[in-house]
């Protein structure tokens, strides 16, 4: 009675949602779940249930990180890395409002040429909304974590995950990557965040959230593009086996571990430092968006690359708020 007497915009909002109600995937071992339309691709499934090693992928950086055909190269060169390393890849995206976990190779240049204007950045938050118009979506980590999980992939690799901005303790622009990783039980293989954000009050918010974080081979946390950051690592492990039974060991309920895998550019840190201080020091902080404006074109600006290298630990930056 209630949906008959409703509005006609109502009556089909509430059919939608029991039709939505009905949906379910089948989860590793055919496990019934109730969840999002699912597509494992076959080679992936096929690992899963052999119980053999498989690498999640997330996809905004094909779509968001760079152009076409260099974008393509890139997925599929990351893809191969994985296969060398003895695991199977598995790129999550949204294609036509479908979760896919696992692409094929005509699907991975399909959403490598659709590029950033067709294809929407999705978070956690946003997935629902791109798989009810049936848009395509490229997963950042906290997307690419639940669909790995709803798959029943229990590694994701990636280069930096998100954080708490500078700035953040008066905008509260954090991450949502930070809550998937206290509530998701996927590991994530990184860099570290990435190198612009707030480094110590990031490492503050994911041991609020009990999330283990553990440097591989380094005593820091590492800075994305450096090897290390000024902050130290919480936790340390020697080797790949170590890392792997933190991991595996649930007896402490350690459920969700973040390990910042470190790259090799040591040389770098005080460079990279410098010229984030000085871009944060000509840029402005929108009032709506909490996002770095440049006040002038960088391009008739002196290259930030030749900046003499920055070696303070902690950065300070001084920004300005314009309405």
């Amino acid at each position: 009675p209630l949906v008959r007497s409703a509005p006609p915009t109502l009556q089909m909002l509430f059919l939608s949602l029991a039709a939505i109600g009905k949906l379910d995937v089948t989860g590793p071992h055919g496990a019934r779940r109730a969840g999002p339309p699912l597509v494992v691709h076959a080679e992936v499934q096929a690992a899963i249930d052999a119980g053999e090693p498989v690498v999640a992928l997330e996809s905004t950086i094909i779509t968001h990180g760079m152009p076409y055909p260099d974008n393509l190269h890139t997925a599929r060169a990351v893809e191969e890395a994985v296969r060398e390393a003895g695991a199977v890849p598995a790129t999550v995206a949204l294609l036509d409002g479908v979760c896919h976990v696992g692409l094929a190779t005509e699907e991975l240049t399909r959403l490598a040429q659709l590029g950033r204007e067709r294809v929407a950045k999705c978070s956690r938050r946003d997935l629902a909304a791109v798989m009810a118009r049936r848009g395509h979506g490229a997963t950042t980590v906290s997307a690419t974590m639940l669909l790995a999980h709803l798959a029943g992939v229990p590694v994701f690799v990636t280069g930096g995950i998100g954080g708490v901005h500078r700035g953040g303790e008066a905008s509260m622009d954090v991450s949502a990557d930070l809550t998937e990783l206290s509530r998701t039980p996927v590991c994530v293989v990184c860099a570290g965040v990435k190198s612009i954000l707030d480094i110590p009050r990031t490492l503050e918010v994911l041991e609020t959230n009990g999330v283990a974080v553990a440097a591989l081979g380094a005593s820091e946390f590492p800075a994305f593009f450096t090897r290390s950051s000024g902050c130290a690592a919480p936790l340390t492990v020697a080797n790949p086996h170590e890392a792997a039974a933190l991991v595996l060991d649930r007896r402490c309920g350690a459920r969700t571990h973040d390990l910042p895998i470190s790259p090799q550019i040591s040389e770098l840190r005080g460079r990279v430092q410098f010229c984030v201080f000085q871009t944060h020091a000509r840029g402005r902080v929108s009032r709506c968006t909490h996002c770095i404006l440049p006040s002038q074109p960088l391009l008739h600006s002196k290259p930030l690359c030749h900046a003499r290298p920055y070696t303070h630990t902690h950065t300070h930056t001084h920004t300005h708020t314009h309405t």
